[in-house]
């Protein structure tokens, strides 16, 4: 069985101990490789500094040593001679120096000066019994001084390879650091990766059941693969479908018998208004009794659409099918004006209609839903003994129907929130029946859901003006 953490905190250790190990460890790498790298450096200053200082310093006792072994000449001073022995001890003991940190080339060089030295040592040893040996001694200055100078070349000669070495040390730990670096970006960058992957499946998971969810389309049991937190946050999530599928179905039914309850007594209302209108139950009524009666149908037919709002809003939420086909839209219009005529007639309102366009491809239930809404709000709103504008044209391919009014103006700040459902706005309302909040919204869907839109734009002169935009749809074959 593979093995997978347990959680999420389980998880996120895992991964950044397993990108931070190589890492770390390529640390202590690198720390290691300069460290030594350090000490070797330390270590041929030492031996560089040493061997120029010892090869100068060769160079300066031996002329002190032949000019004091030239004055002892010319003296014959017995303590010039003892100042002479002295030098060259200390001209030995300077030459072990440097013959130590030569190469093999050097040291040769080195091992005969020695030699020669030691004769010219011995000569002067010689020399307070026979005056030849002098001669002879100082004879042996001119073969010391090229060897000198010979291994001051082998000695500038080994200072130069030991740095050239040095750099190509300092390259070769450079070009190996880089290579570590490659090989540790190869490593750790996949399994970042993989980890990034690991951590964000369940949540891209998640996020498709929240929009499934949304958009009420998960069905079945909601599983969630990753860490424990995740799967139990699927299983919750379940639960949550579930219990919002009880309450939207507990909502629908709740619906459909109010829709009921309320349409039986608001039917017979309206009849009996309509009948008393007529005059079929009695005497022709007298104008005050007309005016009442008016009123009463007036509010009973507003009251239907309100409740028609609220259902048409339920459906909405539950079905986005669209049924395009091609609509005259000038009956269309007229026929939604007029079931508005006795508000107008009440507010001493004129519809204006302006016809540009004779027929489009859309759905005429949702448009005549939307146009219902908007032509209820501008008798509404609209200012005592005006007119409602509405017009229909083609634009850029598109259909353009303008609802406007003259009446208060809509706040700015309220200008996208009166799409909102169930919001109510704080321009003033018209009527007995105070608005549900949800007209506007209702309208918006309707168009949205054909790939339109409504939204409030300027239009002079009117102060509000709703325009309604939609495409032209492909009827179905």
């Amino acid at each position: 069985m593979r093995w997978r953490p347990r959680s999420i905190l389980q998880l996120i250790l895992l991964g950044f101990l397993t990108v931070v190990a190589p890492l770390s460890a390529a640390v202590v790498l690198a720390v290691q490789t300069l460290v030594e790298q350090a000490v070797d450096n330390a270590r041929l200053n030492e031996r560089t500094v040493t061997l120029t200082r010892s090869t100068q310093q060769l160079q300066g006792d031996l002329l002190d040593l032949e000019r004091r072994t030239r004055q002892y000449a010319t003296l014959g001073d017995a303590s010039l001679l003892r100042l002479v022995l002295e030098g060259l001890d200390d001209l030995q003991a300077t030459l072990a120096t440097i013959g130590e940190r030569l190469d093999a080339g050097g040291a040769v060089v080195a091992a005969r000066l020695g030699e020669q030295l030691r004769d010219l040592q011995h000569e002067l040893t010689l020399v307070p019994g026979d005056a030849a040996r002098l001669e002879t001694a100082l004879a042996l200055f001119d073969p010391i001084s090229r060897e000198a100078q010979a291994a001051g070349r082998s000695s500038r000669l080994q200072v130069d390879a030991e740095l050239a070495a040095q750099l190509l040390a300092a390259d070769a730990t450079r070009t190996r650091m880089i290579l570590i670096a490659s090989a540790l970006a190869l490593l750790t960058v996949p399994l970042a990766l993989l980890f990034t992957y690991w951590i964000n499946q369940p949540i891209r998971q998640l996020e498709q059941v929240i929009r499934q969810l949304g958009s009420a389309r998960a069905g079945g049991a909601i599983r969630i693969q990753g860490p424990r937190e995740m799967q139990l946050l699927g299983r919750q999530l379940s639960w949550l479908r579930d219990q919002l599928a009880e309450l939207d179905a507990q909502k629908q039914q709740f619906l459909r018998h109010i829709s009921h309850e309320l349409k039986t007594p608001l039917a017979s209302l309206c009849e009996g208004a309509d009948l008393l209108a007529e005059g079929v139950v009695g005497p022709a009524l007298n104008p005050a009794q007309r005016e009442i009666v008016s009123i009463v149908q007036q509010n009973s037919k507003e009251l239907q659409r309100l409740i028609e709002n609220l259902l048409d809003y339920n459906q909405l939420l539950h079905r986005a099918d669209v049924r395009p086909r091609e609509v005259a839209l000038a009956p269309l219009v007229a026929e939604i004006v007029g079931s508005h005529r006795l508000g107008f007639k009440r507010h001493g309102l004129e519809a204006v209609l302006r016809d540009e366009q004779a027929h489009w491809v859309l759905d005429a239930g949702k448009l005549r839903a939307a146009l219902d809404n908007l032509v209820s709000n501008a008798a509404n709103y609209a200012s005592q003994d005006s007119e409602v504008l509405i017009h229909w044209r083609v634009h850029r391919d598109m259909l353009e129907i303008d609802v406007a009014n003259h009446g208060p103006l809509i706040p700015a700040d309220e200008t996208e929130r009166i799409f909102e459902p169930f919001f109510q706005g704080s321009t003033g309302r018209r009527g007995a029946i105070k608005g549900s909040g949800i007209g506007l919204s209702v309208a918006r869907e309707c168009i949205e859901s054909q790939g339109g839109s409504l939204r409030l734009v300027q239009r002079k002169p009117y102060s509000t003006c709703f325009r309604i935009t939609l495409p032209r749809l492909e009827e179905p074959a």
